[in-house]
């Protein structure tokens, strides 16, 4: 594939090649950042970003360029849980960008309301313009900044604040614990939403729950079939019931709402539940103490009972 490169300067101060495409055509592309080793690779229509740690990649986003809309990952669509809980959020704070899968069909429903992401790596950001079709608005501004210190230093309130940061796989461990919940919570408003992208795949995912749990008086579980993705939504309010699914808006009038986009009767059927009696016996997880990527490598066939 013929491409023209160009020589530019990102923030970590490196000078990198940046390919502009002069065809159309399939590649593999790779990228080392000081924040990550991507991958980024298109085969016909469709785009993935992928993150290089351990030996593996994890997808991180995808895009189908025939079709923007359609959620390519499946946990993605999952995300929109948060509707059952709050259906008019006008302000959403996402921290992790990707590939922006899934801003496009929120600001294709909801135009008039404000998401607002964080992404920590410029290069994610540069490759999801150029490569993935985003581009950013007034309504979909990015800011370039740790997510955490995003969090600290804006004193605004939210009614969706979402946390799928990814780093080859793991979240960092500075966006899992107690004290940074905390911080989120205070960001929300009274009957705003916390959402987070989570694996169910090792030991790690008990922590996250009893440690979201320290935090959130509610906690509710959408567990994206055979993917070990599980959405965790919770709020900081104790009544209403959450769990209580007569008092969600009808799931028929949600994908209405959402133009058929997503599927809500769907995400309402991939309700699970906390596995309890592991999630008692696992560590919270706090600045002091948050052995990630160790809790990571213990993995689990999440078999537990409830």
């Amino acid at each position: 594939m013929k491409r023209i490169f160009a020589m530019v300067a990102v923030a970590c101060g490196c000078v990198v090649a940046v390919a502009g495409r002069a065809a159309e055509g399939d590649y593999v592309e790779r990228y080392d950042t000081i924040y990550n080793s991507l991958t980024i690779e298109r085969r016909g229509n469709i785009v993935e970003l992928r993150a290089r740690a351990r030996g593996n990649e994890a997808l991180e986003s995808a895009v189908d360029l025939s079709n923007p809309l359609r959620l390519v990952v499946p946990y993605t669509r999952s995300l929109y849980a948060a509707l059952f809980f709050q259906p008019e959020p006008k302000r959403v704070l996402m921290i992790g960008l990707g590939g922006a899968g899934f801003h496009r069909p929120f600001a294709e429903v909801f135009p008039e309301a404000l998401l607002q992401t964080v992404e920590l790596d410029p290069k994610v950001f540069e490759l999801c313009q150029t490569h993935m079709g985003f581009r950013p608005t007034d309504k979909t501004p990015v800011a370039l900044m740790d997510g955490r210190m995003f969090v600290k230093r804006n004193r605004e309130k939210w009614d969706w604040i979402i946390l799928d940061a990814f780093r080859g796989g793991f979240v960092p461990p500075h966006l899992k614990t107690e004290e940074f919940y905390r911080e989120c919570a205070a960001r929300l408003e009274e009957r705003g939403v916390f959402v987070t992208n989570l694996h169910a795949t090792s030991q790690l995912y008990y922590s996250d729950l009893k440690t979201i749990q320290k935090v959130f008086p509610q906690m509710l579980l959408f567990e994206t079939p055979g993917r070990g993705n599980v959405i965790a939504v919770a709020v900081k309010y104790r009544t209403p019931s959450i769990a209580d699914e007569s008092r969600w808006p009808s799931a028929d009038e949600l994908t209405k709402k959402m133009r058929d986009l997503v599927d809500m009767e769907r995400i309402r059927r991939e309700r699970a539940n906390v596995p309890k009696r592991v999630v008692d016996q696992a560590e919270v997880l706090t600045d002091d103490f948050a052995p990630v990527e160790f809790l990571d490598a213990l993995k689990t066939n999440n078999s537990d009972g409830v």
